[in-house]
């Protein structure tokens, strides 16, 4: 039974495998096509390829659910095509024992994707972020969105991008009077030098004075605010840009400012019960290649896959903004269209048995 289980095993690895090649090379070259137009003396072409190979680690567990579904679809249904399913099941062996097996290698491949979650795919996706913030600010293309806005003392701060290394940049500080804006300074940099205190680099100040408007430049100045780096870090990055971890710091951050985390908790709910979503669509795929999708061609199932994927993504996607719209949790909204793939495959199963 061990080598049947590995057998099994690696047609639904290999198949995996393959359709994640192909996802992601079609990912890369789609993203290129669309992205190459940037490209200008500020942003040289290695430095679009360096954006586009930083995102792949993020990409590729995105895919995963996807892929494995499809390639649950490819693995079965060659072993399908060639009888071996038809002859297990004529020596005795149970459906269970067959969809054990292909779950094994998921298994795996949710695990290691979990890993990259955490440790690997948010830093890329930071630095690949951090690049283009830079490139647009270079490029004098640099405007209020995109970054982060936040209240110090008196002053609202605009902050563009952050480094872990606690390094600021793009920042415009608007300091008002009353209903009045009294003065904007504006920094390329800003350097955390102890509590309270940071060095703006590359400083241009405007005064509006009551007649005039009084513009003044400087190397360095100095500015006192009570924020922390590591706040400031997590606060210019993306949802989707943290991981696990840090997304948990910073909704208990949130949560101490009262401030909206729903975006925070929808994203790691999304990476969190990832796993969960690639075993539910292995199921539904077991149900189809015994069932609806048994005497199928290769291309069927694969396009099977694709929209029986893209229904998922899609109510996955309708569920998560439905929570943040109607003010019930997002795990709930990530859960149930999981438990809805999961209750779709196993009635499929029991039909089949």
């Amino acid at each position: 039974m061990n080598k049947l289980d590995r057998h099994i095993g690696s047609s639904v690895f290999w198949s995996f495998l393959t359709v994640m090649f192909v996802l992601l090379g079609m990912d890369f070259v789609l993203t290129f096509i669309d992205q190459v137009k940037k490209v200008n003396d500020n942003f040289p072409l290695e430095s679009l390829l360096q954006v586009l190979t930083f995102r792949l680690p993020g990409k590729f567990t995105e895919y995963i659910p996807i892929a494995s579904l499809i390639g649950t679809l490819a693995g079965l249904g060659a072993m399908a095509g060639n009888s071996e399913l038809t002859v297990m099941r004529a020596a005795g062996i149970p459906l269970w024992r067959i969809g054990y097996a292909a779950i094994q290698p998921v298994l795996l491949i949710s695990a290691f994707g979990m890993a990259i979650t955490e440790y690997i795919a948010p830093e890329a996706r930071q630095k690949a972020d951090l690049i283009e913030k830079l490139q647009s600010q270079q490029d004098n293309q640099f405007s209020l969105t995109g970054g982060v806005w936040i209240r110090s003392e008196d002053k609202f701060v605009y902050i563009n991008a952050a480094d872990k290394n606690g390094t600021l940049y793009g920042i415009q500080i608007f300091t008002p009077i009353g209903q009045k804006l009294s003065q904007i300074s504006k920094a390329d940099t800003a350097t955390h030098l102890a509590d309270g205190q940071w060095e703006l680099q590359t400083t241009q100040t405007t005064h509006f004075l009551e007649n005039t408007i009084e513009t003044h430049s400087a190397e360095t100045s100095l500015w006192k605010a009570s924020l922390k780096p590591e706040h400031l870090f997590l606060a210019a990055q993306e949802p989707e840009s943290l991981s696990l971890s840090q997304s948990l710091q910073y909704q208990t951050y949130l949560k101490q400012q009262d401030l909206d985390r729903g975006p925070y908790q929808l994203e790691f709910w999304s990476k969190a019960l990832s796993p969960l979503a690639s075993i539910a669509l292995v199921i539904v795929a077991l149900s189809t290649v015994f069932g609806p999708l048994r005497s199928s061609t290769m291309g069927g199932r694969i396009f099977s896959g694709v929209m029986i994927g893209l229904v998922f993504q899609n109510t996955l996607s309708l569920f998560g903004r439905m929570s943040l719209t109607l003010g019930f949790s997002p795990f709930i909204g990530v859960l149930i269209p999981i438990l809805i793939c999961f209750a779709l495959g196993l009635i499929l199963i029991r039909r089949v048995n």
